[in-house]
């Protein structure tokens, strides 16, 4: 795999100190060094964090200061919820590098309206070579009128995701859960696009225009799309990198789909199966069989367990894999087995049985 569990910890724990550098203390009752969370980060100077204790914080728009760490008190997503009200996006990223930190919140309720990048990343947007570091984080129930209804990243911004969960987002022309555009490639670890939707293409995830991300240990499950792609879609020499991925049970369009000849996903150690609009099919298809990909049940053990751990016979589990590759460990963003044998459940979709059975 591309980057190992340590790379990982070192990311969450290893933060930027500065000779000068201090915490500020975000509370919502008032009590901390700062009322609010973009008080702490107004208050805040490079090399600093702004640590929030747990609650709910009504903010929308909130704008990251580069070279600052804003954290949660215990880098859990539900200690703190950044709730926008529909009144705005969550969180605004605009030039702020990879010592930009944000971990362990949740962010809901952002709505990014308008024309143009207005209408583009209701939980967060990152423009103009963003890459901060995203640790932890929900994206939960946000919604943009065009792309990205939980992350849009453009102009070059590429960040770095750690096990973030991308859940009941919409986006009107594409995107749901993440989209990034015009030369922007996030780097996913552990990623849950669940529940995302879009009256266009890419229900989990959209890329276009020479935007490239890698994902690892991701899992596509739910979403749908009414275009095409329900869980992953690519154009315009946009070649998404997938490995040890899941896109399974999308309810509306294929698992992964690669608009032309020069978006192509590539994939290794990927399951793809039971989509409601194909699984290897288009110009994927040629890849299932290689490079450790297959086409079989996951074995989910219950849809409504948070990370979706599977039986432990399942083939996306080390030594199970059917094809006899070497994948290095499992598949997915589930950490181990989660039951035994036979408990697996399936969601209640016609499209979605006739796909149990071909």
């Amino acid at each position: 795999m591309k980057r190992s569990l340590v790379i990982l910890l070192l990311s969450v724990l290893t933060v930027p100190v500065a000779a000068s550098a201090r915490t500020w203390m975000v509370d919502s009752t008032g009590t901390g060094d700062a009322p609010t969370i973009q008080a702490g980060l107004d208050s805040a100077s490079a090399g600093d964090t702004v640590k929030v204790e747990c609650g709910t914080y009504y903010e929308h728009d909130i704008v990251m200061k580069n070279g600052v760490v804003l954290w949660s008190v215990i880098l859990s997503a539900g200690c703190v919820t950044i709730d926008a009200q529909g009144l705005g996006r969550g969180i605004i990223c605009d030039g702020v590098d990879a010592t930009s930190r944000i971990g362990g919140m949740t962010i809901t309720d952002g709505h990014a309206v308008g024309t143009g990048e207005d209408g583009c990343g209701g939980g967060i947007i990152c423009r103009n070579y963003s890459a901060p570091v995203i640790t932890t984080t929900g994206l939960v129930g946000n919604t943009a009128d065009l792309l990205g209804g939980g992350v849009y990243c453009t102009d070059n911004s590429s960040p770095d995701f750690w096990g973030p969960e991308f859940r009941g987002n919409q986006a009107a022309l594409g995107g749901g859960g993440l989209a990034c555009e015009t030369s922007s490639s996030p780097y996913v670890f552990k990623g849950l696009f669940r529940e995302n939707t879009t009256s266009g293409d890419g229900g989990g995830m959209y890329c276009r225009d020479s935007s490239s991300p890698q994902l690892e240990n991701c899992t596509f499950i739910l979403n749908s799309a009414s275009g095409s792609g329900g869980g992953l879609f690519s154009r315009e020499n946009s070649t998404p990198t997938l490995t040890g991925c899941i896109a399974a049970f999308n309810t509306d369009g294929e698992g992964v789909y690669a608009y032309d000849d020069n978006s192509i996903p590539s994939c290794t150690c990927c399951d793809i199966f039971g989509n409601e609009g194909g699984d290897w099919i288009g110009r994927i298809a040629s890849q299932n069989g290689t490079l450790g990909n297959f086409s079989l049940d996951p074995l989910f053990c219950d849809f409504a367990w948070a990370y979706l751990p599977v039986e432990d016979c399942s083939p996306t589990l080390s030594g199970n894999h059917p094809t006899g590759y070497d994948c290095q460990g499992e598949i997915g963003t589930h950490p181990d087995a989660g039951c035994d044998c036979g408990q697996a459940t399936h969601p209640a979709s016609w499209g979605l049985i006739k796909a149990l059975y071909k």
